[in-house]
């Protein structure tokens, strides 16, 4: 937008200032129909005045509220990027776990496998139990 509209609003009428109530025209003295119109031309300045200052608050606010979307745009963007961003670092961390519970289990299974080695023997011979089912005689 450009300064158009603000500079119309708040431009001032061209129009001579009307002769203020009580005051005398240059022809005589004052005149009560001529008093009336005075009135009426003083009212009606004055509503065209705020209407004039209605006009540019209307216009500054809508000014207001088109920021105040681009802002949200923005937040909103911004909000869309931190979610992708999140779910590929939850995912990368879940599989992150799962490799370390992996290594975990795969630890455990060779120290096990190494302690039946250390007790048994590497062929598990002594661990056997005997043909007979009963304790050794």
């Amino acid at each position: 937008r450009g300064p158009g509209l603000a500079a119309f609003v708040s431009a001032t009428p061209p129009s001579a200032r009307t002769k203020s109530p009580g005051e005398s025209s240059p022809g005589g003295p004052l005149d009560p129909a001529m008093d009336s119109i005075t009135r009426v031309h003083e009212d009606l300045r004055e509503a065209t005045d705020m209407m004039r200052e209605n006009l540019a608050q209307v216009v500054d606010r809508g000014e207001h509220l088109e920021l105040l979307v681009d802002k949200s745009d923005g937040i909103s963007n911004q909000a869309r990027q931190f979610q992708k961003q999140s779910t590929g670092l939850r995912k990368a961390m879940w599989w992150k776990n799962v490799r370390s519970m992996l290594t975990l289990a795969g630890s455990l299974v060779v120290l096990l496998m190494l302690v039946l080695v250390w007790r048994c023997g590497f062929s598990l011979s002594h661990c056997k139990s005997s043909p007979t089912g009963g304790a050794a005689a």
